[in-house]
């Protein structure tokens, strides 16, 4: 008895299986010699990238820092805040400084941002170019959607750029070729011994398929069959020519009728897209201007600390002289133990702040250098030559909310949302349509023996050497096709949430747009708050140093007189130090205020003269564009008393708050006053009054004083000089204080107390040339110069 194939395999599995059993074994290897370096015993182990990253040479080529221990550096270097905000934007090719500023009380706080531990927040040169670029989908080459389609407006929001929402109306084209042998016995009577059917067959098709913005869809297609068989020919077969070709053009159109019909509809995706680059323009005009006013506020806490450390010194000398002629006494037996100690504490304390306030102005430096995107620490110490504003700015507050309304890029990014929010819901409403498309199909039709046929003059089919390609040209053979296809879902229970799902969120973006507004309206009340409390303090704080200079003075008159004790003489030197440092902390305060109003404004760009614009373009696009100029304006309009989609965009505005949003990006003519002969300019809406700050010789009395104090304190008629500063000490690398004259911002006395002052423009410098490559743009500031 013979063993089939199948028993034989089983028969074989099964013994295999009664050999091994159960015990697992170890493979065995031919070529097996024992090397196992291949082997790891961990597949988490920490690795790194196999990546090229060029380090900065500002990285790389960075000292040692700074330090209370090594306090030596080669020289200072001399920065005015224009420069430092120029260099900041020049080197920016990572907005650095993104984060928002902010008030803590009545002191300004900068922005707190972090790249090494979150870049991905940072605004950058590319983000614009990178959002226009944005692909979406990529779906199957040469397939368009089916008419009547509309998609919900979850959808609508892919992120995708301009050109990729513009590819969906780009022509397609496709084409296949296939061909296929055929080798199958039949089941039937044998005709002429023909019982196997064998044959040949192609199959070729090429067809340029386009959508229009109505949505409308257009197709031109070629299909091109061959068959070569042996089924007999006639009279006793069934067909007149053994092989055989035919060949059709088709021209096709399918038109939608109500859903996914209209410009409306189909071009809402490019629509939805430039919105979004509208949006991230605004996001990165934002973060511009925190950085910008970041640096100013940096800027400031420099000078701050520079002031600070010139009164610790300040206090700590005349500490020292003072225990030196303590101590002189003390030797001298004038004097208790006790005394020489208080003036020995009163040094360390001074000499302790001095170290505290070196150590603060290392810090205010390098977060500075770190803005400006220069190395911590390269031999140079930052020092800042402008000095601050002391004259009173004051913002007129209907202007400044209008223009924090209208220039502020959160809220613009905003507004944004809720037109993207308006059109989709719109656009969700035209899937409440049935679907109806009309469609019609117009052929040409060619058979014949061969493809092409040379023969003069061709045969006709079914004749041989007949030609498809001849056929067809000659228009015999026609057909058309006209049609007509509808759908509707019942209850259109997807369609009705996609409607309400799109009101749902255009009435959340409103309330999110009405608490943004409100929000802004806090914000800039709190700064113009903060603006009007540090000038008051500058001047309060300035009559305390003052007072407390006089008292000093006094103080070590009486003591060394022998009318008073030490105690008041010391007490009298900490409290002038702290007094000092409180008026030139009030007044760094409130220059920082100024900055950060503008920026609560939306108007920071204007205000230190930078203009928010984008990089050349290739030559190529400049050509282009001069030529689609050209071809519009010689075209000519036509009014059809509607236009869809309608206009989405404003387009450059008219106001002077100096955003991307206005004709020109600079500030609005100036406003002239006619008190004078000359007319002269006024800021922004702001009144320029002069101050000069003066120590009261008298307190007011109680009686004159209201519930809320005055803006203007009572001036003495013979006011006693501001106290100035002690030289700088060349004896040792520590004592450093900004020069005492500046060319900047500054306010004289010159015309009767209230009144305007006069105020001459003068642009100092140019454009400063681009050195990123990546069309960044820092134009200087105006500086105005009080006569």
């Amino acid at each position: 008895m013979s063993c089939s194939p199948f028993r034989r395999i089983a028969l074989l599995v099964s013994l295999a299986l009664a050999t091994t059993g159960c015990f697992p074994t170890q493979p065995l290897y031919l070529n097996d010699t024992g090397d196992l370096s291949y082997y790891l015993d961990r597949a988490t182990a920490v690795e790194y990238p196999d990546v090229e990253a060029t380090t900065l040479e500002e990285v790389a080529q960075s000292r040692a820092p700074i330090t209370v221990a090594e306090p030596n550096f080669d020289e200072f270097w001399d920065l005015s805040l224009e420069e430092t905000v120029s260099m900041a934007l020049q080197n920016s090719k990572v907005i650095r400084g993104y984060g928002t500023p902010g008030l803590q009380s009545n002191r300004v706080a900068p922005g707190i941002d972090n790249l090494a531990n979150g870049p991905a927040g940072a605004g950058t040169t590319y983000n614009i170019g990178i959002r226009e670029s944005e692909p979406g989908f990529i779906g199957t080459p040469g397939q368009i959607t089916p008419p009547g389609f509309v998609s919900s407006n979850t959808s609508l929001e892919s992120n995708q750029g301009v050109e990729a929402a513009l590819a969906d109306f780009d022509a397609q084209f496709t084409t296949s070729a296939f061909w296929e042998k055929s080798d199958s016995p039949r089941n039937n009577i044998a005709v002429d011994r023909v019982s196997v059917f064998q044959q040949d067959s192609l199959q070729f098709q090429a067809q340029l398929a386009k959508r229009t913005a109505d949505g409308t869809q257009l197709f031109l297609r070629n299909v091109t069959s061959y068959s070569d068989n042996n089924v007999p020919l006639a009279p006793a077969g069934f067909q007149a020519l053994r092989s055989v070709w035919q060949t059709a053009i088709e021209a096709e159109i399918r038109q939608p009728l109500l859903r996914g019909r209209g410009a409306f509809i189909n071009r809402m995706p490019i629509v939805i897209s430039r919105i979004g680059t509208d949006q991230e323009i605004a996001n990165l005009e934002a973060q511009l201007q925190n950085m910008v006013t970041n640096v100013e506020i940096r800027y400031w806490d420099l000078y701050a600390a520079y002031r600070n450390l010139e009164s610790a010194k300040y206090g700590r000398d005349s500490a020292l002289v003072t225990w030196r002629i303590v101590q002189d006494k003390y030797k001298e037996e004038t004097e208790p133990i006790q005394r020489e100690a208080q003036a020995r504490e009163q040094y360390y304390f001074f000499r302790a702040e001095v170290e505290r306030a070196w150590s603060d102005l290392l810090d205010a430096e390098s977060n500075l250098r770190w803005l400006l995107g220069i190395a911590s620490t390269d031999g140079r110490l930052i020092r800042p030559i402008d000095e601050p504003l002391k004259a009173p700015v004051q913002f007129d507050y209907c202007q400044s909310l209008d223009e924090a309304l209208h220039c502020r890029p959160e809220l613009r990014q905003e507004n944004w949302e809720i037109k993207k929010r308006q059109l989709a819901l719109a656009y969700s409403k035209n899937s409440l349509l049935p679907t109806v498309n009309a469609f019609g199909q117009y052929r040409v039709l060619g058979v014949g023996d061969r493809l092409v046929s040379y023969t003069d003059p061709t045969p006709a089919f079914p004749a041989a050497d007949s030609g498809a390609w001849n056929e067809l040209m000659g228009g015999d053979f026609q057909e058309f096709r006209l049609g007509l296809e509808a759908g509707i879902p019942i209850g259109f229970r997807r369609e009705l949430a996609n409607v309400k799902n799109a009101e749902l969120k255009l009435a959340r973006e409103i309330a999110r747009s009405e608490d943004m507004e409100l929000d802004v309206t806090r914000e800039l009340q709190h700064a113009l708050r903060a603006l009007d409390t540090n000038y008051q303090l500058a001047q309060t704080n300035f009559n305390r140093w003052a007072s407390t200079t006089t008292e000093v003075e006094s103080a070590t008159q009486r003591y060394e007189a022998g009318r008073d004790t030490l105690d008041l003489v010391l007490e009298a030197q900490r409290r002038r130090a702290q007094a000092e440092i409180a008026y030139y902390q009030s007044l760094c305060e409130y220059n920082k205020v100024i900055s950060l109003v503008h920026r609560r404004k939306g108007t920071s760009l204007a205000y230190c003269g930078v203009q928010f614009d984008e990089g050349p373009w290739t030559g190529k696009a400049y050509h282009d564009a001069e030529e689609y100029a050209r071809k519009r304006s010689a075209s000519r309009q036509l009014d059809y008393g509607w236009t869809r989609p309608e206009v989405i965009s404003q387009g450059p505005g008219s106001g002077d708050c100096g955003c991307n949003g206005c004709e020109t990006g600079e500030s609005s003519e100036p406003i002239y006053d006619s008190n004078y002969a000359e007319p002269e300019m006024v800021y922004e809406g702001e009144t320029l009054q002069e101050f000069a700050p003066e120590p009261l010789m008298s307190p007011a009395p109680l009686e004159e004083l209201p519930n809320v104090l005055p803006r203007q304190l009572p001036q003495p008629q013979l006011p006693t000089p501001a106290p100035q500063p002690s030289p700088i000490d060349t004896s040792t690398t520590m004592r450093i204080v900004p020069p005492q004259s500046s060319p900047f911002i500054g306010a004289q006395p010159a015309s009767a107390k209230g009144s305007v002052a006069k105020i001459k423009w003068e642009k100092i410098g140019l454009t400063k040339p681009d050195t990123t490559g990546q069309g960044t743009q820092a134009t200087i500031r105006l500086v105005n110069h009080v006569e």
